[in-house]
């Protein structure tokens, strides 16, 4: 299934605050980016200035997003839509 994700946090909950987008906090943070075995992250799009991610990803089950996603559910708001490929 593919889902569309909206990340968010505030400057306050920025992960990036304190040591910059080159930390260890933020790449921590940011690691859903990246995927694991059970979710493919398909393209990722930052607009930094409002804190805002959005990406698109494919995985099996919701169960295995969450997993992913957890990390950032903790800083902000995350949303998570199930989309259909309209082509």
């Amino acid at each position: 299934m593919l889902f569309h994700v909206t990340a968010e946090h505030d400057h306050m909950t920025c992960p990036g605050r304190e040591g910059g987008i080159g930390s260890d906090e933020a790449r921590q943070t940011l690691k859903w980016i990246e995927g694991n075995d059970d979710v493919k992250v398909l393209g990722q799009w930052s607009h930094q200035p409002i804190h805002k991610s959005f990406a698109i990803i494919e995985a099996s089950d919701f169960a295995a997003v969450s997993a992913l996603l957890r990390g950032q559910m903790l800083i902000g708001k995350t949303e998570v839509l199930p989309v259909t490929d309209g082509i």
